[in-house]
């Protein structure tokens, strides 16, 4: 047992080893899309130059975070979580790799999704306030009141009265928490039918004004790259992890890592029936192993994006990407 707990202590320790080299390789990056032979490209240029590599620097700074959130402190939900994360992770980093121009595609599903999430929840808030609207309707203590009078008559006391009322709010308020109404708390304090409003108001409002920001950004990004490249790259076509995995030569990881992890984190059949909650230790090993040498390739594929758009600083008065500090690779002295 303790060799086996060494084993996976071993492997985290690489992991978190790994964290100065993503920095310094991040740091790397960010300098070159910022270098103005690169900065200021465009068309096609761009999107095959300087959208990988600022991809592959929030990529990097993305890896940083998981590491510092999942292997620190080693817990079974988190190293699946990290797993799975890894391996979509560097799919989209070959894909981009192999194909730059997907990176455009990437981008643009970024954008997508931004937007789609944004129209998710207004749909969302506009179906609470229809449902506190229905619960404003509800919320009427003349006929709990006439109840009373008829049961009580002249027994009728203040404390009696109190603890009904009482009784009645408490049911619609957790008929309400039921639901799942986010504002279910301030609608306590507000009313429902004002909490309505105050949600059509100023919620809504906002979210919409938040969606049309959104989609000026897509619309401006559309207009700088032009829809025939944007097309060319794949557009917003559905994202398919099987096929993406198989073209970048990742198929046998795709059956084993995406489904184990699947199996482990959603409420499958077979998940109810495993006998262990948590990791043995030898799978937390296995994982984790894939997991550092699946961020050692994350490291190359973004190091030879910056490469790739380092050769084209070509010479000048700027000598940054020429130098040879930045040719080397990350944790090289």
């Amino acid at each position: 047992m303790a060799n086996a707990e060494n084993r996976v202590a071993a492997v985290a320790a690489e992991i978190q080893g790994l964290s100065p080299n993503i920095a310094q390789l991040m740091q790397r990056v960010r300098a070159v899309t910022i270098e103005p032979r690169i900065a200021t490209l465009e068309g096609r240029e761009r999107a095959e130059t300087l959208l990988p590599c600022e991809i592959g620097a929030e990529a990097l700074g993305r890896c940083q975070i998981l590491v510092a959130n999942n292997v620190v402190v080693l817990e079974t939900l988190g190293v699946i979580s990290l797993t799975r994360y890894v391996f979509e992770l560097l799919v989209w980093l070959r894909t981009i790799h192999q194909a730059p121009l997907k990176s455009l595609r990437f981008l643009m599903l970024s954008l997508k999704d931004g937007e789609d999430h944004t129209s998710q929840h207004i749909a969302h808030l506009e179906a609470e306030a229809q449902f506190l609207d229905e619960m404003a309707q509800h919320d009427n203590p003349i006929p709990g009141m006439k109840a009373l009078v008829e049961e009580h008559g002249d027994n009728l006391t203040a404390e009696i009265v109190q603890k009904a009322e009482k009784a009645r709010m408490d049911a619609i308020d957790f008929e309400a928490r039921r639901h799942f109404v986010a504002y279910a708390s301030d609608a306590k304090v507000n009313g429902y039918g004002f909490q309505a409003h105050l949600i059509r108001k100023k919620a809504v409002a906002a979210a919409q004004a938040d969606l049309e920001a959104k989609r000026q950004v897509r619309l401006d990004f559309v207009s700088r790259f032009g829809q025939t490249l944007i097309d060319e790259a794949g557009g917003v076509s559905k994202w398919n992890w099987f096929d993406s995995a198989r073209v970048v030569g990742m198929e046998p990881e795709y059956r084993y890592i995406y489904r184990y992890t699947s199996r482990l984190l959603h409420a499958t059949p077979t998940s109810f029936y495993t006998t262990s909650k948590n990791l043995e230790l030898t799978e937390m090993r296995l994982l984790l192993e894939y997991v550092y040498v699946r961020l050692l390739d994350v490291i190359d594929v973004v190091t030879d994006l910056a490469v790739r758009a380092e050769k084209k600083c070509g010479s000048g008065p700027r000598t940054d990407c020429n130098d040879p500090q930045w040719q080397k690779g990350p944790g090289e002295p």
